[in-house]
């Protein structure tokens, strides 16, 4: 009989022993949240001083036709809607309290990992197609005193560059999102798995 109640004693300290800890999980989750939050507010910040640019730009130079304005006005309005967006997102991110319940905290960190999906598919794609119609409409009267060749060139690298953006920069800038917003969910299916 003692011999069991040993081995029982041993059992549950070893079972101890393997359960992981709330506090260091929970510390990584925190500073995973802490990152995300971090990029979309430097992402924020620059896509505002893009519109002080781009506001500078139309100020300083005597542009004459419709579309250079309607261009710019599309662009401003492109901008400050993805800028809220992302603000939007921001505001779901800092209102989750990871030191709630496990099943509550998952259940909203599930809704923001949907959320954070449809931003950086759809609402990112017509983010950029916006742009590319606003940049035309701009480029017309800009382009308007060049020769073929720089015109040739000049929609070519605009186009290239608007391709890497979103194909290779964007997609590698949301799947580390997703990355950190996948790490705290599995922390916390973690902890309730380990300690509901």
């Amino acid at each position: 009989m003692k011999e069991f109640d040993n081995l029982k004693e041993l059992w549950q300290q070893q079972k101890e022993s393997t359960l992981p800890d709330v506090t260091v999980i929970i510390d990584k989750a925190k500073k995973a949240k802490k990152q995300m939050a971090n990029k979309i507010i430097i992402q924020v910040m620059v896509l505002l001083l893009t519109t002080v640019a781009i506001g500078g730009i139309v100020c300083g130079i005597d542009f004459k036709m419709a579309t250079t304005f309607t261009g710019v006005a599309l662009m401003l309005f492109t901008i400050l809607a993805y800028s809220a967006l992302r603000l939007y997102q921001l505001n779901m991110l800092k209102k989750i309290d990871l030191t709630l319940s496990p099943k509550v905290v998952l259940s909203e960190m599930e809704h923001f990992y949907s959320f954070q999906q449809k931003v950086s598919t759809k609402y990112t794609l017509l983010y950029f197609v916006l742009l590319s119609i606003a940049s035309g409409l701009y480029f017309i009267e800009v382009m308007q005193p060049m020769s073929v060749m720089f015109k040739t060139v000049g929609l070519t690298v605009f186009i290239a560059w608007m391709l890497i953006a979103y194909f290779i920069i964007g997609k590698k800038q949301m799947r580390k999102e997703y990355d950190k917003t996948e790490s705290i969910i599995n922390a916390l299916k973690e902890i309730e798995k380990n300690y509901d």
